[in-house]
């Protein structure tokens, strides 16, 4: 038995999805390469990793649009790998889970060996003055949750980890 390699490709736009993709990396076994995908001008080889964790952020009820699009890109390539799917939301429940299951196609979360939403916390400093006022709004409403889930980051690691291994 050999440990596998593993790419986690990630879009952050206020830094929650860059500290739990930093947090998976550190609890994942054997190689692990790390793509900030808004640092980025093309899409790394996903042909060449055995596991493949993908992550993002919900704005407005959608995943960030280059996830999305190195989702399109690969899905035939994802569809035939380990594959890890997490979010960052401000929404926990049956809330979280709807847009955890909207965010990636269907055909690859159904494949998912590990899928999970972590939840998340508003910095103020990097929103914008809009975002600000929306954020403020939701949260006074009582909808958006702000906490992050370590013992979710650890499960979906150990998910990932138990499933990382290739017959030689």
């Amino acid at each position: 038995m050999a440990a596998t390699n593993t790419l986690i490709v990630f879009a952050s736009r206020h830094g929650n999805v860059e500290k739990f993709a930093r947090n998976i990396f550190n609890l994942i076994d054997g190689k692990v390469d790390i793509c900030n995908l808004n640092n980025r001008e093309s899409f790394p080889d996903a042909s060449t990793y055995d596991s493949i964790i993908v992550g993002g952020s919900i704005y407005h009820g959608k995943i960030q649009e280059k996830v999305s699009k190195f989702c399109f890109h690969n899905i035939e390539i994802l569809k035939n790998k380990r594959l890890g799917l997490f979010i960052s939301c401000g929404y926990s429940g049956e809330k979280a889970e709807k847009e955890l299951r909207e965010a990636f196609p269907l055909e690859l979360f159904a494949k998912a060996v590990a899928s999970d939403y972590f939840g998340g916390k508003i910095d103020n400093s990097r929103l914008s003055f809009l975002e600000r006022i929306i954020a403020n709004q939701l949260s006074e409403s009582g909808e958006l949750t702000q906490s992050v889930s370590q013992e979710k980051i650890k499960k979906f690691a150990q998910k990932m980890n138990q499933s990382n291994v290739v017959e030689k």
